[in-house]
C-alpha cells in the first residue's frame, strides 16, 4: 500500500518493495514517488529526496516547459502525412515494403524496425527537420527489413539509393 509525504512541499508517493536499494521516479503527469526497500525507514526516504531535491525540481520544470497533447497531435499529423507521401515512394524505389509503420515521440533514436513483423517507426521529432532527413530515416529503417545491422551490405544500400545520405545523417547527430 502506498503512503504519502510532503518534502519541501512536494508531494511524494512512497511504494515499499522487496528491492534491495531507492529508486527516485518523475511520472509524466509530475507525480514523484519513491520505491524503497521494505526495511527502509520514514526519515531515511525523506533524506534520500532532500538530497535529490534539485534533480526532481529539474524534472518537474522540464515538464512544465513540455508542451501539451493538443501540440503534439497537431505535429504527429504533420509529420504522418509526411510519410503517408514519402514511404511509399521509397518502397517503390527499392522495391521493400513494410507491413505497418506509426510514429511517436522517442528521446533516444530517429527511428526502429522490427523485420520480424516489418513494422517501422518514426520519431514525432523529424518533423522539424529537412525533409531530406525523414527521408533517410524511412530509407534507413526499410533497409532493415532485409539488413539486420548496420554492415557493409547495409551502407552499399544506403549508397546505391541515397548518395548523400551521410549529410542527412550527420544533420540528426
Amino acid at each position: 500500500m502506498a503512503k504519502y509525504i510532503n518534502v519541501n512541499g512536494i508531494d511524494i508517493e512512497i511504494q515499499k518493495k522487496k528491492i534491495k536499494s531507492l529508486h527516485l521516479h518523475v511520472r509524466p503527469n509530475g507525480r514523484v514517488y519513491v520505491s524503497a526497500p521494505n526495511w527502509t525507514s520514514e526519515r531515511e526516504i525523506i533524506r534520500f529526496v532532500r538530497a535529490n531535491i534539485s534533480w526532481i525540481n529539474a524534472q518537474l520544470k522540464k515538464q512544465e516547459d513540455r508542451p501539451g497533447p493538443d501540440y503534439y497531435k497537431s505535429r504527429k499529423a504533420e509529420l504522418d502525412k509526411k510519410i503517408e507521401i514519402l514511404l511509399p515512394e521509397w518502397e517503390r524505389i527499392t522495391g521493400l515494403s513494410c507491413k505497418s509503420w506509426h510514429s511517436r515521440y522517442m528521446t533516444s533514436r530517429w527511428g526502429s524496425c522490427i523485420p520480424s513483423k516489418g513494422r517501422l517507426c518514426f520519431n514525432l521529432q523529424l518533423v522539424d527537420k529537412p525533409d531530406g532527413c525523414l527521408e533517410y530515416v524511412i530509407l534507413h529503417e526499410l533497409l532493415h527489413l532485409i539488413h539486420p545491422g548496420h554492415g557493409a551490405d547495409f551502407k552499399r544500400d544506403l549508397d546505391k539509393y541515397m548518395p548523400k545520405w551521410k549529410t542527412y545523417s550527420s544533420l540528426l547527430k
